[in-house]
């Protein structure tokens, strides 16, 4: 229901008329919308948070300018496959997180964490001379950016081309973003 009408227009009765259940079952599981909402999203939002925990992990190992872009390259794909899995929440969530109201500040909150994340590790190894450049919050932002728009395209059925080609030019675009130059390095 959210996918098609969307979270404000979406009403108890139809979640619960789309799950095949009745009203008064819908609030065993779930005190209101929000938190089905909240529940659906949590599928997509779970996954991502381990995988930056993963790439925070695999960044405070690194000693040097291959290693961190492998360990980049390696949260790049876990969210690609996480992004590809989960295309229907992944299309609510764009949709939601530019509109007034609880589901989009919700989604904009959790957005906030994710960027803090990335920020917080990518300046870590700036600060460790393993990666050039000189605002890690403004490379963050570029890049996720970039990323949301690419993953909306592809998700609305937009043909960008050869994902391998694809695939080697964002790698490039990424390198050249945070500092590593217009080739990526490889170990």
């Amino acid at each position: 229901m959210f996918g098609e009408v969307g979270f404000e227009a979406a009403s108890i009765e139809q979640i619960a008329l789309r799950a095949e259940v009745a009203r008064g079952t819908f609030y065993l599981y779930f005190p209101d919308k929000l938190s089905v909402f909240q529940d659906l999203m949590e599928r997509v939002f779970g996954p991502i948070e381990e995988a930056f925990a993963d790439t925070t992990t695999a960044l405070a190992d690194c000693s040097d300018g291959p290693a961190v872009f492998g360990a980049y390259q390696a949260m790049a794909t876990q969210i690609a496959i996480i992004g590809l899995g989960h295309h229907e929440e992944i299309l609510v969530a764009f949709r939601e997180a530019r509109q007034p109201g609880a589901a989009g500040e919700w989604l904009r909150a959790r957005e906030r964490v994710l960027i803090e994340q990335a920020v917080a590790f990518t300046e870590d190894v700036a600060g460790r001379g393993l990666l050039s450049v000189s605002n890690p919050r403004v490379a963050c932002l570029v890049v996720y950016g970039a990323v949301e728009r690419l993953f909306y395209e592809v998700l609305t059925g937009h043909d960008l081309g050869d994902p391998a080609s694809l695939s080697a030019d964002v790698l490039g675009l990424f390198a050249t973003a945070m500092g590593f130059g217009a080739d990526p390095p490889t170990a």
